[in-house]
């Protein structure tokens, strides 16, 4: 008995392990861990790589049965070895087991994790991007909408104009010559009426213009709501929709900083003020142009903020950014992909450092001997 024990002290700490297989939680988990990782894999590879089509998902399987065999692999090694060799004592055997758990582990939990909230995560981003790009929209807005086109200093001119062509046609009572006709200062001040009616009859018109452009503007970003919040909409068809609503609502902005009015009407007006004093009409007309000058102010969005950019395509490294929106799915995840796995390792590694440690106390410990019996007489 005492040749036994000796025997089994100079034994190496790994062969009096091995002389007992691994834990029978261990042999049990590995292939339903492996199964359970590759399953959630396979289950979000399809909307992480944008499947469509028989070809697709046929990739989409082959890439679950190669995870399958990786991670049950990388794990069977971490235990049968990795965990046997850290057991007694080997540092190297150690990090390496463990390092390549939680690398596998990681690699699947970033992959599921992206593939499950992606379309999701795309949804937020693009939902975040339009209360941008309203608020942007607002300040352009406002911007135009606190400037002058000058048209009702205009249609001002115009009635004082027409009272005065009228006036001076029956009594020359801008130009003081004569007493009425239609003279060189009636049909100075006409023709500068008639240029007058025709530009104000443009500047109507490109007021009705910004009018519905802002009234479409409006709807728009109604439209935009609507789309984000259509579940029935997949990711790259809600992102079709929401570049189109974007580049129209880029177009109709344009209309309403459209300056053409305002320059036109200014430009009137500094003709006006070219006409000297020479006569009394030409003083008049100056005297509208100066007033016509200062009311048109131009639209000023040279100093202002560009828009923001529409987001590009929602990668895995998005995904990561709203994890605290999604933290449920990504806890859960974690758990099969990254905690299980490390937690079956340390689990066997305790277990066969107890084993170990047990069986060097019991070599240790002294054996009682027996008591000498007296042969009978």
């Amino acid at each position: 008995m005492h040749m036994t024990r000796r025997k089994q002290d100079a034994q190496p700490p790994l062969e009096r392990l091995q002389k007992k297989p691994l834990p029978p939680h261990s042999k049990l988990l590995l292939p339903v861990i492996a199964g359970a990782s590759g399953g959630l894999l396979t289950l979000a590879v399809p909307d992480l790589i944008g499947a469509d089509g028989l070809i697709d998902y046929l990739k989409c399987g082959v890439i679950g049965a190669a995870a399958t065999f990786t991670a049950y692999t990388v794990n069977r090694f971490a235990l049968e070895k990795g965990a046997f060799q850290a057991a007694i004592g080997s540092i190297y055997a150690a990090l390496t087991s463990t390092v390549s758990v939680l690398a596998v582990g990681a690699g699947f939990f970033a992959a599921t994790y992206a593939g499950f909230v992606k379309n999701e995560t795309d949804r937020l981003r693009l939902q975040d991007y339009n209360a941008e790009y309203s608020a942007w929209l607002d300040q352009r807005v406002s911007a135009v909408q606190g400037t002058n086109s000058g048209g009702a200093t205009l249609q001002a001119i115009l009635s004082d104009l027409a009272a005065k062509v009228a006036c001076e046609a029956t009594s020359s009572c801008v130009s003081g010559v004569g007493h009425g006709g239609k003279g060189p200062a009636f049909r100075n001040l006409s023709g500068t009426y008639g240029s007058a009616e025709a530009i104000a009859a443009q500047l109507s018109g490109a007021e009705a213009a910004k009018a519905d452009a802002l009234a479409q503007l409006g709807g728009l970003q109604g439209a935009m709501r609507g789309v984000l919040s259509d579940g029935s909409l997949s990711a790259s068809e809600r992102r079709l929709q929401a570049q189109a609503i974007t580049r129209e609502a880029a177009s109709l902005l344009s209309v309403v900083e459209d300056d053409a009015p305002s320059g036109m009407l200014a430009g009137f007006g500094a003709q006006l003020m070219q006409r000297g004093s020479s006569t009394p009409q030409d003083r008049l007309l100056a005297s509208y142009g100066s007033q016509l000058v200062s009311a048109a102010s131009p639209v000023r969005t040279s100093g202002m903020t560009p828009p923001p950019a529409f987001p590009m395509e929602t990668g895995v490294a998005d995904t990561l950014r709203f994890i605290p929106h999604f933290l449920p799915v990504a806890l859960l995840v974690a758990v099969c992909e990254l905690i299980l796995p490390m937690t079956l390792w340390l689990y066997t590694f305790i277990d066969l450092r107890v084993r170990l440690e047990q069986q060097e106390r019991a070599a240790k410990r002294p054996q009682r001997r027996r008591p000498p019996t007296n042969p009978k007489s």
